[in-house]
């Protein structure tokens, strides 16, 4: 009786527990639905319309997810598409980006015995490239540029040659932030500054470079050795003159967006047999911003020897004379954009030589400078070539006027002021203006007779809201003045017009 009473109070017992617990889990349950209770009434989500697979390749990641990609013709640069890297050609990291431009111009001007220019240059750069380049730069790249040239008029030209070849390797990383070391060698641009006042080409050497701080700090270590060129294209024979480069690039400097760079440049040049050329150049140039207001000032000191050939002397042998080098350019740039105006103003003294028969060098030079300052190829005396300076420079070095030495730096020249003023537009979207009024004088050889003045502009039009098809059409009237009498003659006024169209894929 008392075994039966056991076992019948512990099934009643087992029972309770039983009942407890269940409601015990119903009441810890019952906050969650209500908590839930609000979404209760959206839809629930369904199964994808398609079955879930592992994704072969992340480039693709929309079109897994159903979004359509908009995909054309491999000639088709606005959509994806593998021939500008928007996919990978080998594997998930390799990628090809293939760049192509034809760029036809023609150039008029009233001076006599100067024939109209028609020039025709067409670009083919194909790249190679690994690495996932968002977040970090490429771990290897392989580039290869071709150029042909078809002109016609004062100069007729026909030849396609080599631009760039090159390779550039990742050698490893710095920290946490991607910052990195890489090193580039073979024919390839380099502009060592920012307005390309000192040294910019295409040509054979090697690059160091990296960055630091999170970027920072972006440093560069470069060595070139200078090699003939035939319109424009390198030719890879040896001109005797190497060219070593080290800058630093540092952000935020005074404040935020005040970008510096400090650099020491070597220029040796023995493309004459019996003279040498060594000249270092210190320097410190800007770009960014204080504020509203862009100001950008540049300041460059060259020092060095060069060593001239004369004459043979009576003994025998050849009498050479050491000049000392001490030159500088000094530059300040201005600008206030207001919505879609930009006003802009510039001004920048390059020192002259006031005694060619003396052995002090005053007037500076650069190594081999490409400007687009004071309005570029719209400038008559930027653009034209036609007072002792090259084509898209305004130093006056004299270098295509001394036989032999056309690539030479000449310190022995009047030097230049150049000042400017001038005004952006942006019209419309598709629609952009430059002008520009610019003054030139040399500061030596000629004192107190200004060189001239000057007035261009330039219209651009974007044809397709894009980069990829642009038309310009410039002019420039240049007022001669009493230092241009050697040049141009008892002339009042030099009218010069160009057009071009620029085809880019």
């Amino acid at each position: 009786m008392l075994k039966r009473n056991f076992f019948t109070t512990l099934l009643v017992g087992a029972f309770c527990l039983l009942v407890s617990y269940s409601r015990a889990w119903a009441d810890d349950e019952e906050p969650e639905e209500e908590k839930r209770s609000p979404l209760t009434s959206a839809p629930l989500l369904q199964p994808a319309p398609h079955p879930l697979r592992p994704l072969s390749n992340r480039w693709r990641m929309l079109d897994a997810h159903g979004v359509q990609v908009p995909r054309g013709s491999i000639l088709d640069p606005y959509n994806q598409n593998p021939l500008k890297g928007d996919f990978p050609i080998i594997g998930l990291n390799t990628f090809m980006v293939l760049t192509a431009f034809y760029n036809p111009v023609g150039v008029v001007n009233s001076l006599e015995n100067v024939d109209p220019q028609f020039n025709n240059q067409a670009v083919a750069e194909l790249e190679l490239f690994h690495g996932t380049t968002v977040f970090k730069p490429k771990d290897w790249s392989i580039r290869g540029t071709v150029a042909g040239l078809f002109n016609r008029g004062q100069n007729d030209v026909e030849d396609i040659g080599l631009r760039q070849l090159f390779g550039e390797v990742k050698l490893f990383d710095v920290g946490p932030y991607y910052d990195f070391t890489s090193f580039r060698g073979g024919v390839q641009f380099f502009k060592s500054d920012f307005n390309g006042l000192i040294f910019q080409d295409f040509n054979l050497g090697g690059v160091l470079f990296g960055e630091l701080a999170a970027n920072r700090y972006r440093w560069t270590l470069a060595y070139f050795s200078q090699r003939q060129k035939k319109n424009g294209l390198v030719q890879f024979d040896k001109l005797n003159q190497d060219v070593f480069v080290a800058s630093l690039v540092a952000e935020d400097i005074v404040q935020r967006g005040f970008i510096g760079e400090f650099s020491v440049h070597y220029n040796r040049d023995r493309q004459i047999t019996g003279e040498e050329l060594d000249v270092f150049y210190l320097g410190f140039t800007s770009t960014g911003h204080l504020g509203r207001i862009v100001l950008n000032p540049t300041f460059y000191l060259a020092l060095g020897t060069n060593t001239l050939l004369l004459s043979p002397d009576p003994q025998g042998g050849n009498e050479r004379s050491e000049q000392d080098i001490m030159a500088f350019l000094a530059g300040l740039e201005f600008a206030y954009p207001i919505d879609y105006l930009n006003y802009r103003a510039a001004v920048f003294l390059a020192s002259g030589d006031d005694d060619l028969s003396d052995n002090k060098a005053r007037g500076f030079d650069s190594i081999l400078d490409v400007v687009n300052l004071f309005g570029g190829n719209n400038s008559f005396v930027v653009g034209g070539g036609q007072f002792g300076t090259r084509p898209n420079s305004f130093l006056p070095s004299s270098r295509a006027l001394v036989v032999g030495r056309a690539t030479r730096s000449n310190f022995n020249n009047p030097g230049m002021l150049a000042a400017n003023v001038g005004l952006d537009v942006v019209f419309t979207p598709k629609l952009f203006f430059e002008g520009n009024a610019n003054y030139f004088q040399f500061l030596k050889s000629v004192p107190d007779k200004p060189l001239g003045f000057e007035v261009n502009g330039r219209f651009a039009y974007r044809l397709a809201l894009n980069e990829h098809l642009v038309f310009n059409i410039g002019g420039n009237v240049f007022f001669p003045m009493k230092g241009a009498e050697p040049f141009l003659g008892n002339r009042d006024v030099v009218l010069t017009g160009n057009v071009n169209l620029l085809f880019l894929f």
